[in-house]
């Protein structure tokens, strides 16, 4: 934790980032959407630190398994690293680069991931962000332009958390959370219907005139 609060002080800035529920998805987690965000950190030189932070939650023992990055052409980043950094890492975490796979209720929202960062799946989850764990990841880019990208929506990350409490007949359930929501597309009016609204407006507006008048 040394080195976490050494770099820390070095940092410029840090903007952090809550994680959502999916609309038309799981529900099994929605009440502990608010226990996950995501701390950017401008580390200086070129490089930006993301923390996936999962908050203490004593009496419960989920855990987030896969990390989902949704990031638009061109990509935000000038380099990705391989897997999360020790150093800006709390806990027994570790978890490896891999390409490919979506989240799991992503497409609800268009979440469409580039690629993952996943846990070692040979010690039985243990390395994997446990309640009160927080994992790092360093990579290369802007500051500035991953933040003003975080905040478009056009680069995203995404959790997928196992092991929640059961919940009637599902035997730990699971759900996803992500750090933006697009808003959804307006629908648009037809055009008879524009004439019917501007027609209107014209009533009200003549009403209002001759009530004036009055």
């Amino acid at each position: 934790m040394g080195l976490v609060f050494a770099a820390s002080e070095k940092a410029e800035a840090t903007t952090t980032f809550a994680f959502q529920n999916i609309a038309g998805g799981d529900d099994y987690g929605d009440a502990y959407a608010g226990n996950f965000s995501l701390d950017v950190t401008d580390l200086g030189a070129g490089e930006v630190l993301f923390q996936i932070v999962s908050a203490s939650a004593p009496g419960l023992s989920y855990f987030i398994r896969t990390i989902f990055v949704d990031d638009t052409d061109p990509t935000s980043f000038t380099d990705i690293p391989l897997g999360n950094d020790n150093g800006y890492s709390s806990g027994d975490v570790s978890m490896a680069y891999a390409p490919g796979g979506n989240l799991p209720q992503g497409n609800n929202v268009g979440f469409s991931a580039v690629f993952n960062f996943e846990a070692d799946n040979g010690h039985a989850n243990t390395h994997a962000i446990q309640q009160g764990e927080t994992a790092g990841f360093v990579f290369g880019g802007d500051f500035n332009n991953i933040i003003a990208a975080l905040g478009t929506g056009d680069l995203r990350f995404g959790i997928h958390v196992q092991n929640l409490p059961d919940v009637g007949q599902v035997v730990e359930p699971s759900d996803s959370y992500v750090t933006s929501v697009p808003p959804l597309t307006p629908v648009p009016v037809p055009a008879a219907g524009v004439m019917l609204l501007t027609a209107l407006g014209g009533l009200g507006y003549a009403s209002r005139r001759r009530r004036k008048a009055a």
